[in-house]
């Protein structure tokens, strides 16, 4: 009997190993597709860095009809990042944006510039770490695990979502439409933002349109706790090669 029980505990062991390899081969397929459907590894590698405008609104207490908001972003593989929105409240201009140089993150708020630091600090970063996997062609670098997780529906569209771990991170879900393969939704915990413990944040991405050769999604919607805290469609994007490092230098 302990034997035979060995010999099962052994196969349901094995079992086990090659469900999870086959696993990681079907995500990394649902990358490789995602990433054909955006254009191509050879395309998206032409553009390495990106600028793009949005128009929208932001949802907060006391304001369910959204605040006005312009958003605007810089990018450049693999690690600078500047955001900034702009919006009127209480009467007042209100503009906010954070930025990494590459080494050092910064935020600044109006006048006022600072480095953020502690929780508020990893917060940011895994913000930026979980946008920064949209571009897709960052999980075919080392580092990323991938495994498969259960089929959603985002909208009316099915949906294929994959996990991705990463050491010093948080995890993050990708899901892609099942048909077309583009990415339509990603979930994650950036953590504790200083406001409380922290929230369910999922960024939906949907009507994609043709630039350079290359999809890329004109609306963006973001949830809090299943909350609409953003609603923005894109006015102005562009691609480039290489940016001026002073658009991502402390102010």
């Amino acid at each position: 009997m302990k034997r035979r029980l060995g010999s099962a505990l052994v196969l349901s062991g094995l079992f086990i190993f090659v469900s999870a390899v086959f696993a990681d081969i079907e995500a990394e397929k649902i990358v490789e597709k995602a990433i054909q459907a955006q254009g191509g590894k050879a395309k998206l590698a032409k553009f390495p860095a990106m600028h793009i405008k949005l128009e929208g609104a932001l949802y907060s207490q006391g304001y369910p009809n959204g605040l006005i908001c312009t958003f605007e972003s810089f990018w450049q593989a693999p690690n600078r990042y500047k955001r900034s929105q702009s919006y009127n409240y209480m009467g007042g201009k209100v503009n906010h944006t954070y930025g990494n140089d590459g080494v050092l993150l910064w935020e600044q708020w109006n006048a006022r510039v600072y480095e953020p630091s502690g929780n508020y600090l990893e917060f940011v970063m895994e913000q930026q770490y979980a946008e920064n996997l949209a571009r897709l062609d960052v999980l075919k670098e080392k580092g990323s695990v991938l495994s498969v997780v259960d089929e959603v529906k985002v909208g009316e569209k099915r949906a294929v979502g994959v996990l991705v771990k990463s050491k010093g991170h948080r995890d993050v879900k990708l899901y892609f439409d099942k048909a077309s393969g583009l990415l339509v939704n990603l979930e994650h915990r950036p953590g504790d933002d200083g406001d409380g413990d922290g929230y369910l944040e999922e960024i939906i991405y949907s009507d994609y349109q043709e630039k350079d050769g290359v999809k890329h999604y004109t609306r963006v919607i973001v949830l809090h706790d299943s909350n609409k805290v953003s609603d923005a469609r894109v006015t102005e994007i562009e691609f480039f090669k290489k940016l001026d490092e002073k658009v991502f230098a402390k102010p």
